[in-house]
């Protein structure tokens, strides 16, 4: 199923071909998923703060991430929620992640074409306090 526009000779993607098709994590346990949604509201809350002094917008910002050295609490937020989400998937970043990725996916399909029941993007069916995972701290005026 071809699920993009053309934009001229452009393909165009949507969100829904692009990210309802990732395989996301089949097992998280709520602790999981709690950790993820605050290392990503944790994130967001060190780089709003952070772009109160930048010239040049988040662009600016991210360049720092590249100078050696000194401590970098943008880079300390990437970190944890990069753990957090490995977590959440039963990843390891020893291993190769794109593959861990593909078997996942993979897997997924296959649990799809049985008819089994697979989750999808979003919050996790069956867990226990979704109103506690829903923020506003992202979304603009």
């Amino acid at each position: 199923m071809n699920k993009r526009s053309n934009m001229k000779s452009d393909p165009r993607y949507s969100s829904e071909s692009v990210f309802d098709t990732f395989p996301w994590p089949q097992t998280p346990s709520p602790k999981l998923v709690v950790a993820v949604a605050t290392a990503a509201k944790n994130l967001r809350a060190i780089r709003n703060a952070a772009l109160v002094g930048v010239q040049g917008g988040l662009r600016v910002l991210y360049k720092t991430l590249d100078l050696p050295g000194k401590k970098n609490p943008l880079r300390d937020a990437h970190a944890a929620l990069d753990a957090a989400v490995l977590n959440a998937y039963g990843f390891s970043a020893k291993k190769d992640l794109l593959q861990q990725i593909l078997d996942l996916n993979i897997a997924v399909g296959a649990r799809i074409e049985a008819g089994s029941m697979v989750n999808a993007p979003g919050i996790p069916t069956g867990f226990p306090k979704p109103a506690a995972l829903i923020s506003t701290d992202s979304i603009g005026d």
